[in-house]
């Protein structure tokens, strides 16, 4: 088995975690993040074990660095945009839930940022291959699912809401980031699509009422 690809003890190790971060949204962020985060971490976890079923080689990490990291640098903008307009606020309240704290709303993200950004090296100059499942989620949800989600969010509610503006770069910049772990941009295409009928259901479904 190529050292490129993903071993059955990637995926052993990689699943076991994807279960650990699963229940850490569950306790964290209640409703909100169940039937956001939770539907793009089962999604990620599809595409790292069809990475270990296809035995489909990795990228090489020095050439995929730049799209990345440059990628990564758009949620910071994305990330602004939505403590602005009070996505803190208005987020778990649309799932019933209250208001998170400034505190809690920025630590959930500034540690998550933190483990997709040394995730990434970790993975590429360790070799430590279960670590693609906070890779893969945060291209999956952090970018892919964050486009579907706030475009649904304001055909929803007939209005702004907050994240929607820098969320719709995402419709390009996450399918290209993910076309090159799945070998194509028609298959990227295809997973965001497959993602979007599982994710609309989903954030739509338990919404409280407005």
């Amino acid at each position: 088995m190529s050292t490129q690809t993903v071993s059955r003890r990637d995926l052993a190790i990689g699943t076991l975690l994807a279960l650990i971060i699963g229940t850490i949204f569950v306790l964290v962020g209640g409703r909100p993040l169940v039937v956001t985060f939770v539907p793009g971490l089962v999604v990620a976890w599809g595409v790292f074990a069809w990475l270990h079923v296809s035995q489909t080689a990795l990228p090489k990490g020095g050439t995929l660095y730049p799209l990345y990291y440059g990628v990564f640098a758009w949620q910071f903008i994305h990330f602004f945009e939505e403590y602005l307009t009070g996505f803190r606020s208005l987020f778990p309240e649309l799932y019933g839930a209250t208001p998170y704290s400034d505190a809690l709303f920025v630590g959930i993200n500034m540690f998550s940022y933190f483990v997709f950004a040394v995730g990434f090296i970790l993975v590429f100059e360790k070799g430590l291959k279960f670590l693609l499942i906070p890779v893969l989620f945060y291209i999956v949800y952090g970018a892919i699912g964050n486009a579907i989600a706030h475009v649904w969010w304001v055909i929803w509610t007939g209005g702004y809401f907050p994240g929607f503006v820098t969320a719709l770069a995402y419709w390009i910049l996450g399918p290209l980031l993910l076309s090159r772990f799945v070998g194509s941009l028609g298959r990227a295409y295809a997973i965001t699509a497959a993602f979007a009928i599982i994710l609309i259901p989903a954030i739509t479904l338990t919404m409280s009422p407005i």
